[in-house]
């Protein structure tokens, strides 16, 4: 066999294993948020959060708060829709690229009307006696979760599609996840969601951006386009 059918095998096969992973990971974070949705929210099962809030209350601190609210702010509205509307319009007017800028707004402005559609179905009220003021909605999934791993997923989308080294693609993307996984503990920590409405806004966003993906990719094939 000669070397350039072995290279185009080793390279089929690697595709084949990604995509395999890719699935699973995919189903698992579904079932994941079945079975909260299923046992913990509709069935009212508190067991697990009221254990992580009793584990949190032994860090509660003033200076620990602080930073806790630094942390929410990045999940918030006023930081994502700004950092959102940036990144479109360096797509737009840098790159010169108008699909790129509308697949970015599409997945922002989507990610938002399931969130309002899922807490409007859901209707589960957040935990008693928050830190921080002026928390309304719905607790599930949580908003903050759901937003910040789905802004910080796709910047990471983003990154492994650039022309980088792998060494700085890796520590952007931990640093990307690292500054989601604070935002939703911050939302625990605060008292304003419960553990199971982050872990549900970590696997919603998940699902949601694979699927945003995927069909994006689907009409970039169709029009020969390049996506990100």
């Amino acid at each position: 066999m000669d070397q350039p059918t072995q290279q185009i095998k080793k390279k089929a096969k690697g595709i084949t294993l990604g995509l395999l992973m890719a699935i699973t990971l995919f189903l698992l974070t579904v079932f994941i948020f079945w079975r909260i949705t299923d046992e913990i929210v509709l069935d009212q099962e508190s067991t697990f959060d009221v254990a992580v809030f009793k584990m949190l209350s032994q860090y509660i601190t003033p200076g620990t708060t602080n930073v806790m609210l630094l942390f929410t702010f990045f999940g918030s509205t006023k930081f994502l829709l700004p950092a959102y509307i940036l990144l479109a319009a360096f797509f737009l007017f840098y790159k010169r690229n108008t699909f790129h800028s509308i697949s970015v707004a599409a997945i922002g402005l989507s990610s938002v009307g399931l969130l309002f559609i899922l807490k409007d179905i859901f209707h589960r009220h957040r935990p008693l006696q928050p830190l921080t003021q002026n928390v309304i909605g719905y607790s599930y999934p949580s908003g903050h979760s759901f937003s910040s791993f789905t802004f910080f997923g796709l910047l990471t989308y983003i990154i492994w599609k650039t022309n980088l080294s792998n060494f700085w693609k890796w520590v952007l993307s931990v640093l990307f996840i690292l500054i989601a996984v604070c935002i939703a503990l911050s939302r625990v920590y605060l008292h304003v969601h419960f553990a199971s409405d982050v872990i549900a806004g970590f696997c919603l966003s998940m699902i949601w951006l694979s699927i945003s993906l995927w069909i994006l990719q689907k009409i970039q094939r169709s029009k020969k386009l390049r996506f990100l």
